[in-house]
Protein backbone atom coordinates (compact mmCIF):
# COMPACT_ATOMS: atom_id res chain seq x y z
CA UNK A 1 0.00 0.00 0.00
CA UNK A 2 1.30 3.37 1.00
CA UNK A 3 5.30 2.72 1.13
CA UNK A 4 6.59 5.81 3.35
CA UNK A 5 4.03 7.07 5.26
CA UNK A 6 6.19 9.96 6.12
CA UNK A 7 6.67 10.99 2.65
CA UNK A 8 2.58 10.99 2.13
CA UNK A 9 2.59 13.27 5.09
CA UNK A 10 5.12 15.59 3.84
CA UNK A 11 3.53 15.55 0.33
CA UNK A 12 0.59 17.70 1.60
CA UNK A 13 0.49 20.88 0.24
CA UNK A 14 1.13 22.08 4.20
CA UNK A 15 5.04 23.33 3.75
CA UNK A 16 6.64 20.07 6.25
CA UNK A 17 8.31 22.93 7.91
CA UNK A 18 5.19 23.88 9.66
CA UNK A 19 4.28 21.09 10.65
CA UNK A 20 5.14 19.63 13.96
CA UNK A 21 7.38 16.54 13.85
CA UNK A 22 5.36 14.64 16.39
CA UNK A 23 2.16 15.54 13.83
CA UNK A 24 4.14 13.53 10.99
CA UNK A 25 4.53 10.47 13.18
CA UNK A 26 1.25 10.54 14.28
CA UNK A 27 -0.03 10.62 10.37
CA UNK A 28 2.75 8.16 9.56
CA UNK A 29 1.01 5.56 12.72
CA UNK A 30 -2.57 6.94 11.36
CA UNK A 31 -1.68 5.38 8.09
CA UNK A 32 -0.19 2.29 9.23
CA UNK A 33 -3.03 1.24 11.50
CA UNK A 34 -6.01 2.23 9.26
CA UNK A 35 -4.92 2.28 5.58
CA UNK A 36 -5.72 -1.62 4.49
CA UNK A 37 -9.41 -0.91 6.56
CA UNK A 38 -9.91 1.93 4.95
CA UNK A 39 -8.75 0.22 1.53
CA UNK A 40 -11.05 -2.21 1.88
CA UNK A 41 -13.75 -0.16 3.02
CA UNK A 42 -13.85 1.87 -0.38
CA UNK A 43 -13.91 -1.49 -2.19
CA UNK A 44 -16.63 -2.42 -0.15
CA UNK A 45 -18.25 0.68 -1.69
CA UNK A 46 -17.15 -0.13 -5.38
CA UNK A 47 -14.14 1.54 -5.94
CA UNK A 48 -11.77 0.04 -8.13
CA UNK A 49 -8.63 -1.35 -6.24
CA UNK A 50 -6.25 1.58 -7.83
CA UNK A 51 -8.80 4.09 -7.08
CA UNK A 52 -8.97 3.19 -3.65
CA UNK A 53 -5.34 3.55 -3.05
CA UNK A 54 -5.38 6.50 -4.22
CA UNK A 55 -8.44 8.08 -1.93
CA UNK A 56 -6.97 6.51 0.78
CA UNK A 57 -3.85 8.53 0.20
CA UNK A 58 -6.48 11.14 -0.28
CA UNK A 59 -8.08 11.01 3.10
CA UNK A 60 -5.02 10.72 5.07
CA UNK A 61 -4.15 14.43 3.29
CA UNK A 62 -7.35 15.67 4.27
CA UNK A 63 -6.84 13.86 7.86
CA UNK A 64 -3.27 15.70 8.09
CA UNK A 65 -4.73 19.03 6.79
CA UNK A 66 -7.17 18.71 9.36
CA UNK A 67 -5.52 18.50 12.37
CA UNK A 68 -8.07 16.06 13.52
CA UNK A 69 -8.49 16.21 17.29
CA UNK A 70 -7.53 13.06 19.14
CA UNK A 71 -11.04 11.24 20.07
CA UNK A 72 -10.16 8.03 20.14
CA UNK A 73 -9.38 5.57 17.57
CA UNK A 74 -13.63 4.25 17.12
CA UNK A 75 -13.77 8.07 16.33
CA UNK A 76 -10.91 8.65 14.17
CA UNK A 77 -11.95 5.34 12.46
CA UNK A 78 -15.68 6.40 11.96
CA UNK A 79 -14.57 10.14 10.86
CA UNK A 80 -11.72 7.91 7.80
CA UNK A 81 -14.36 6.07 6.69
CA UNK A 82 -16.71 9.37 6.10
CA UNK A 83 -14.09 11.29 4.60
CA UNK A 84 -13.04 8.50 2.08
CA UNK A 85 -17.14 7.53 1.60
CA UNK A 86 -17.74 11.69 0.53
CA UNK A 87 -14.15 11.39 -1.38
CA UNK A 88 -15.36 8.78 -3.14
CA UNK A 89 -18.75 10.23 -4.37
CA UNK A 90 -17.34 13.09 -5.25
CA UNK A 91 -14.58 11.42 -7.93
CA UNK A 92 -17.80 9.80 -9.13
CA UNK A 93 -19.66 12.88 -10.05
CA UNK A 94 -16.23 14.58 -11.03
CA UNK A 95 -15.89 11.57 -13.77
CA UNK A 96 -19.91 11.51 -14.30
CA UNK A 97 -19.71 8.07 -13.16
CA UNK A 98 -22.20 6.45 -11.02
CA UNK A 99 -21.29 4.65 -7.62
CA UNK A 100 -22.90 1.69 -6.71
CA UNK A 101 -26.26 2.13 -5.14
CA UNK A 102 -25.95 1.59 -1.77
CA UNK A 103 -27.14 1.71 1.88
CA UNK A 104 -24.34 3.96 3.81
CA UNK A 105 -25.85 3.55 7.05
CA UNK A 106 -26.48 -0.32 5.99
CA UNK A 107 -22.79 -0.13 4.94
CA UNK A 108 -21.72 1.61 8.07
CA UNK A 109 -23.33 -0.84 10.81
CA UNK A 110 -21.70 -3.63 8.85
CA UNK A 111 -18.82 -2.17 8.80
CA UNK A 112 -18.39 -1.08 12.21
CA UNK A 113 -19.53 -4.85 13.41
CA UNK A 114 -16.90 -6.15 11.27
CA UNK A 115 -13.52 -4.44 12.91
CA UNK A 116 -14.90 -4.70 16.30
CA UNK A 117 -11.87 -4.63 18.62
CA UNK A 118 -9.63 -7.22 15.57
CA UNK A 119 -9.98 -4.87 12.96
CA UNK A 120 -11.86 -8.09 11.19
CA UNK A 121 -9.83 -10.62 11.76
CA UNK A 122 -12.39 -13.03 12.95
CA UNK A 123 -14.20 -12.27 10.15
CA UNK A 124 -11.24 -12.81 7.86
CA UNK A 125 -10.39 -16.09 9.49
CA UNK A 126 -14.34 -17.27 9.53
CA UNK A 127 -14.02 -16.65 5.63
CA UNK A 128 -10.67 -18.19 4.78
CA UNK A 129 -12.25 -21.71 6.73
CA UNK A 130 -15.32 -21.55 4.64
CA UNK A 131 -13.07 -20.88 1.41
CA UNK A 132 -11.12 -24.48 2.05
CA UNK A 133 -14.17 -25.82 2.57
CA UNK A 134 -15.69 -25.44 -0.73
CA UNK A 135 -15.29 -28.25 -3.11
CA UNK A 136 -12.20 -27.88 -5.90
CA UNK A 137 -15.02 -27.15 -8.43
CA UNK A 138 -16.58 -24.30 -6.91
CA UNK A 139 -13.23 -23.11 -5.46
CA UNK A 140 -12.15 -22.26 -8.67
CA UNK A 141 -15.09 -21.38 -10.27
CA UNK A 142 -15.10 -18.44 -7.59
CA UNK A 143 -11.83 -17.62 -7.93
CA UNK A 144 -11.74 -17.33 -11.87
CA UNK A 145 -14.75 -14.83 -11.25
CA UNK A 146 -13.23 -13.09 -8.35
CA UNK A 147 -9.90 -13.09 -9.35
CA UNK A 148 -9.24 -13.37 -12.83
CA UNK A 149 -12.53 -11.01 -13.09
CA UNK A 150 -13.46 -13.16 -16.31
CA UNK A 151 -17.46 -12.60 -17.60
CA UNK A 152 -19.92 -15.13 -17.21
CA UNK A 153 -19.93 -16.32 -20.96
CA UNK A 154 -15.90 -17.13 -20.64
CA UNK A 155 -16.96 -18.75 -17.03
CA UNK A 156 -19.40 -21.14 -18.94
CA UNK A 157 -16.94 -21.42 -21.37
CA UNK A 158 -14.17 -22.61 -18.92
CA UNK A 159 -17.14 -24.86 -16.61
CA UNK A 160 -19.01 -26.43 -19.64
CA UNK A 161 -21.91 -25.10 -17.98
CA UNK A 162 -24.52 -22.26 -19.38
CA UNK A 163 -24.06 -19.33 -18.85
CA UNK A 164 -27.02 -18.69 -16.65
CA UNK A 165 -25.67 -22.32 -14.73
CA UNK A 166 -22.45 -20.54 -13.90
CA UNK A 167 -24.31 -17.56 -12.46
CA UNK A 168 -26.80 -19.47 -10.61
CA UNK A 169 -23.81 -21.83 -9.03
CA UNK A 170 -21.88 -18.63 -8.12
CA UNK A 171 -25.09 -17.36 -5.98
CA UNK A 172 -25.45 -20.13 -4.71
CA UNK A 173 -21.73 -20.32 -3.93
CA UNK A 174 -21.82 -16.82 -2.52
CA UNK A 175 -24.72 -17.80 -0.38
CA UNK A 176 -23.23 -20.43 1.12
CA UNK A 177 -19.73 -18.72 1.76
CA UNK A 178 -22.37 -16.26 3.81
CA UNK A 179 -24.04 -18.95 5.62
CA UNK A 180 -20.66 -20.81 6.74
CA UNK A 181 -19.24 -17.46 7.78
CA UNK A 182 -22.62 -16.51 9.73
CA UNK A 183 -22.57 -19.79 11.73
CA UNK A 184 -18.78 -19.91 12.43
CA UNK A 185 -18.69 -16.29 14.14
CA UNK A 186 -21.77 -16.79 16.02
CA UNK A 187 -20.46 -20.55 16.86
CA UNK A 188 -17.29 -18.62 18.47
CA UNK A 189 -16.86 -17.67 21.72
Amino acid sequence: MIEDPAALARSTPTPASALQPHLLQLTAELVQAHETSLWRYLRVLGCPANEAQDLAQETFLTLLRTQLEDRGAGATRVWLRATARNLYLAHCRRNRRSPLAIDAEAIEAAWANYERADDGERYRNALHECLQSLPKRQHDLLQRQLRERLPAAELSAATGLAPEGARSLLRRIKQTLRDCVTRKLHDAP
